[in-house]
């Protein structure tokens, strides 16, 4: 099954791509622009252009699963998160639909189902990312939406949970490791489940493994 890697130049889209390699998985990057091509050639990955504000359609051509990391940043202006992370995924999902996509997977945010619980400066990323999901649960794909706490750059811890109290938690510690959610990505990647799931993690005392194991199906309320 070859996987088309959207966002694979961020943080996260470069750690998958090397794990992707490391496994012999059958992947394509799209990228945004040339200046970021020799990077891939280099580790020998089939690498297009496509840019989440124009023509993204060649870049799905024969793969089956997608996975979507892409986003505009958090220096972004509110402009571009409405291009990139609100608009560019609604026509990701759109076009893997067109495509016949069999599985997708959507990193998004943990309190992207309530924007108003999460910091009042990133609220309008919220809000771009509650849409973005609510157009993949009620599209015709197979998907796992993947709902991480605020992202830190720390060693991978290999546990995660979702047994947290919505009222209690606090921005400070709704955390979690880039490199576990590339786990949970990889995971997705390599088992994709037939029924959708939505995963709202952040660092726990549950093996990713485990973890991922747990969710056959999550209902979502967005």
């Amino acid at each position: 099954m070859k996987t088309l890697i959207i966002g694979a130049n961020g943080q996260i889209g470069k750690k998958i791509v090397s794990e992707c390699i490391d496994l012999g998985l059958d992947i394509r990057v799209m990228i945004r622009d040339e200046s970021q091509m020799s990077y891939f050639t280099r580790l020998g990955v089939d690498a297009v252009v496509g840019d989440l504000e124009g023509d993204i359609s060649h870049a799905f051509n024969g793969c089956e699963q997608v996975v979507f990391s892409a986003g505009s940043g958090s220096k972004s202006c509110p402009k571009k998160t409405l291009l990139v992370d609100l608009w560019g995924s609604i026509r990701a999902v759109e076009e893997s639909e067109r495509q016949g996509v069999k599985h997708f997977i959507m990193v998004s945010s943990l309190k992207s189902c309530d924007p108003l619980r999460g910091p009042q400066i990133i609220r309008h990323y919220l809000v771009a990312r509650n849409r973005a999901d609510d157009s993949l649960i009620h599209s015709t794909l197979n998907y796992t939406l993947l709902r991480p706490g605020r992202l830190l750059d720390t060693p991978a811890t290999g546990m995660l949970t979702s047994d947290f109290d919505w009222d209690d938690i606090k921005n400070a510690h709704s955390t979690v490791s880039r490199d576990d959610v590339v786990s949970t990505i990889l995971a997705a990647i390599i088992t994709p489940h037939s029924s959708n799931r939505v995963l709202d993690f952040i660092q726990g005392d549950v093996k990713v493994a485990d973890f991922m194991n747990t969710f056959s199906r999550e209902e979502a309320t967005v």
